[in-house]
């Protein structure tokens, strides 16, 4: 086994590779459902000649919310979650503290099947789950079943627009080929867009199996945990991105739930890695530097757009030797 990290990581890359995934990246699968949504109620409204209505999405990144629609001199705020899970939807990041009427889900498994469900905020609320189980006091939940999908979505939608109408839907080709055409802008507006990687997650694994040859004083948290790794009793978020453009982005940062971040980024055309271990102290101050202020939190962290040369001071070459004395040293 190379002492070499990032010599560690090639070799799991090659030796993994057909394990490698495609598609959509998850950060964009929001994008893609809100697109469609768009289209897909715009398209719906014309169809069953609803007239005197505007829909305007609220552009991706909004916290708030995502569409209002104007209908009869009414606004009706939606916020929409979008799942591609293949056996069962999982729809993250709920804030119920923001300012939504309802909740419009959308579960496609495959390229062939699309389903929706529409939710007041209060169904919504009976359903949830927490996002992490041991932060509950967090306004950050889930939704994972299929039970909300059924055929009752249109006579819903009616009901909570107060159209007072049975309404028809578009064939079912229809809305494949809008949801097909939210994936080809989402791709055009987002080059980086599609996976052709390992997961962060799989990175945060394979760095625990690294650390596992070297010592016995390393523990994998559970997904979704607070932080990723424990080490001497000290806590490690481990985040991963690939170079895109000149720039890596760390996304969902948040320096209260961790002891030290330790970033990987990885180059696709050099096929060499970066690496940079930071406390959550130094990472927080880094990120104020790069912000010019401190208003840059919000519910899901901080990101941070950084490139390969940059004050986080990147290195290629780092052993476990540079892991332990950094911990050690701070």
């Amino acid at each position: 086994m190379s002492e070499n990290l990032g010599d560690f990581l090639l070799e799991k890359r090659e030796e993994n590779e057909d394990e490698m995934e495609t598609g959509l990246k998850q950060k964009y699968i929001g994008d893609l459902g809100e697109l469609f949504v768009a289209n897909y109620l715009y398209e719906l409204f014309e169809a069953n000649n609803i007239r005197n209505c505007k829909i305007i999405p609220h552009k991706y990144g909004s916290e708030k919310y995502d569409l209002d629609i104007y209908i009869n001199g009414k606004k009706y705020v939606i916020e929409i979650k979008t799942s591609t899970a293949e056996n069962h939807s999982v729809f993250h990041s709920i804030h119920f503290n923001n300012d939504f009427d309802y909740l419009l889900l959308i579960w496609s498994p495959n390229d062939e099947e699309i389903y929706l469900a529409i939710l007041t905020k209060e169904e919504a609320r009976k359903i949830v789950t927490p996002e992490n189980t041991d932060r509950e006091y967090e306004d950050n939940w889930q939704i994972n079943t299929t039970e909300i999908f059924d055929e009752n979505f249109l006579n819903r939608l009616s009901k909570f627009l107060e159209l007072n109408k049975e309404l028809e839907d578009l064939p079912e080709e229809r809305k494949l080929e809008l949801l097909e055409d939210a994936k080809e802008q989402v791709f055009k507006e987002h080059p980086n867009a599609e996976i052709n990687d390992f997961s962060g997650e799989v990175y945060q694994e394979w760095f625990y199996e690294y650390l596992s040859n070297f010592t016995n004083d390393v523990e994998a948290k559970p997904r979704r945990d607070e932080y990723d790794i424990k080490y001497k009793g000290r806590h490690i978020e481990v985040k991963y991105s690939v170079l895109h453009d000149g720039r890596f982005y760390f996304e969902h940062i948040k320096p209260k739930l961790f002891d030290f971040i330790f970033l990987i980024g990885f180059d696709e055309k050099e096929k060499k890695f970066y690496f940079s271990i930071k406390t959550s102290e130094e990472v927080l101050e880094i990120k104020k530097e790069l912000a010019g202020s401190d208003e840059f939190f919000s519910q899901n962290g901080f990101t941070l757009n950084v490139g390969k040369h940059s004050i986080l001071n990147f290195v290629n070459d780092f052993t476990f030797e540079d892991f332990d004395k950094y911990i050690e040293t701070h």
